[in-house]
């Protein structure tokens, strides 16, 4: 649908100093004149303005008949464009402080649009001007871009970023980079007994979740492959989870048809809501439903901060201060024995991990199980520590994850709490 213009011209910053550098990654043997044309460093220049017609008489920052528009909401990115954007034209992308950052010329300007919007940073992408026609020539086109990049140049001495090929973020797609990721799956250490909790936070973190049978590269069944098409067309970013790996998702299966109440597979989730399966998916997207609910949640998502880890290190002292001025409760998240030779006096011992046949293994869902028993609130300050401060960093970033922000690690561990002999352990 996109043609960048910087791999049909062929030119970028170099241009300015007389130097042609060619790039048709995608071109066809219609530009291979324009491309020999921009090899050639006596004659580039020339080429570029005797084949920009009348478009390059008016410099896209300052022509009022170029439309222009705000990409970046209140609300987030546009969840939808004017119908008139669906049709071929020229666009030309701005970052927040109005600097070109990438011209293109594509056969449905929205859904080029759209796909930037999904895969770059709001202040990155965040406003657009562009020209469109019901049936451009290929001179309305190309003359066009070429006008519009060369404006850019000589306004900033350089071609927009976009449009280099130092910088490939502009050129990515994002049905392309969705086939190549992996599935998402179940935490390390769950069980079938924990598997509607994972799911319920599976689908409570990522805006777009299918559970299918296979993954993306290697579908299943048809009905799983219909419905991974259906989305990569729709160019979403979305998480697969497959409900045949037993050993990465324990009870998936089973428990996912009860969850939902819904009785095959594949199942779609947006926004935390059930939306069905493969014949379900693809009436909505027929009707348009589809797009409107994804958009939605894929814009609130975007609205909403990263979950940063919030629990804090600090030091041994600063541990018992807690402690003694506040009642703190500490947390020794090490295996039993080692909490049974020597521990900071008053921990209690919730195991964060367990040795076993295969080694030491995180057992997340019972350490969290526990947590919650012992202190239901989160709200509640709590202090984790473990033998070296390891094991502790995931048992925090656990607690976060649930809800409890009033997390401390004990800096060091254990072995830095014994190293100071006034501070109290008993055994």
């Amino acid at each position: 649908l996109e043609v960048d213009a910087f791999q049909v011209f062929g030119f970028h910053n170099s241009i300015r100093r007389g130097i042609a550098h060619t790039s048709l990654h995608n071109s066809g043997a219609a530009n291979l004149q324009l491309r020999d044309a921009f090899r050639n460093p006596r004659t580039a220049k020339r080429a570029l303005f005797t084949t920009s017609l009348k478009a390059s008489e008016s410099s896209v920052y300052d022509d009022p008949s170029i439309e222009s528009c705000e990409l970046q909401t209140a609300d987030g990115p546009m969840a939808s464009f004017p119908e008139e954007w669906l049709q071929a034209g020229v666009y030309a992308c701005f970052n927040k402080q109005g600097e070109m950052q990438y011209v293109a010329m594509s056969r449905k300007v929205a859904i080029s649009i759209a796909n930037h919007l999904q895969i770059l940073p709001p202040d990155e992408c965040h406003s657009v001007k562009l020209k469109l026609w019901e049936a451009p020539t290929k001179q309305d086109l190309e003359g066009t871009a070429r006008a519009w990049i060369e404006a850019c140049i000589d306004k900033t001495g350089g071609a927009p970023p976009g449009n280099t090929k130092e910088v490939e973020s502009w050129r990515k797609k994002v049905s392309e980079m969705m086939r190549a990721k992996p599935n998402v799956e179940f935490s390390k250490g769950a069980t079938e007994e924990g598997a509607v909790d994972e799911i319920k936070k599976l689908i409570g973190t990522y805006p777009v979740v299918l559970f299918v049978k296979g993954s993306r590269q290697a579908p299943q069944c048809g009905f799983t492959e219909a419905t991974i098409a259906l989305f990569d067309q729709l160019q979403v970013d979305y998480e697969c989870v497959d409900c045949l790996d037993e050993e990465a998702n324990p009870g998936l299966r089973d428990k996912l048809k009860e969850f939902s109440q819904w009785p095959t597979i594949p199942q779609a989730y947006v926004g935390g809501e059930f939306m069905g399966g493969a014949d379900v998916c693809r009436e909505m997207a027929e009707t348009g439903e589809l797009q409107a609910v994804l958009q939605a949640a894929i814009s609130k998502a975007k609205q909403q901060p990263a979950n940063p880890i919030s629990f804090q290190t600090i030091a041994p002292k600063a541990v018992q201060q807690l402690i003694d001025s506040e009642s703190v409760p500490f947390i020794d998240c090490r295996t039993p024995p080692e909490w049974q030779a020597g521990r900071v006096k008053g921990a209690v011992n919730i195991p964060a991990f367990l040795d076993g046949p295969n080694g030491r293994q995180p057992v997340r869902e019972s350490f969290v199980k526990a947590v919650k028993e012992q202190f239901p609130s989160t709200e509640t300050k709590l202090v984790v520590g473990c033998q070296r401060a390891v094991r502790s960093k995931d048992a925090c970033a656990w607690l976060n994850e649930e809800g409890y922000n009033a997390v401390y690690e004990l800096d060091g561990g254990y072995a830095w709490w014994v190293a100071d002999d006034s501070l109290p352990v008993e055994a």
